[in-house]
């Protein structure tokens, strides 16, 4: 299992459309690619990106199949207009219970 992490900060004045846009596009779309959205935090204060949203996909196949996809490449356009500091990340993820 992998999880994917997508931080960002919002562009001052496009707030609002930067949540509908997570909201009613990212998020569907990603889904329909094959990665469910299932975390969102904001940041209140400190060093650290002000949007950090995250997701669980099987393998590493399947991330570069997302990744890869021109499907992707229109998503991410959408969000880099609306935010700064766009990025995303893929990491082994660990299931409760489980041993590194």
């Amino acid at each position: 299992m992998l999880k994917v992490m997508i931080t960002y900060d919002m562009r001052e004045g496009r707030e609002q459309e930067c949540q509908e846009y997570l909201v009613n596009k990212l998020a569907p779309g990603l889904a329909k690619l094959g990665l469910r959205v299932s975390d969102v935090w904001y940041t209140v204060w400190g060093n650290s990106p002000q949007i950090t949203s995250g997701g669980e996909i099987a393998d590493l196949e399947t991330a570069r199949d997302i990744f890869t996809s021109a499907e992707w490449q229109r998503l991410a356009a959408g969000m880099e207009e609306l935010t700064s500091s766009f990025r995303v990340k893929v990491v082994r993820g660990q299931r409760p219970g489980e041993e590194r």
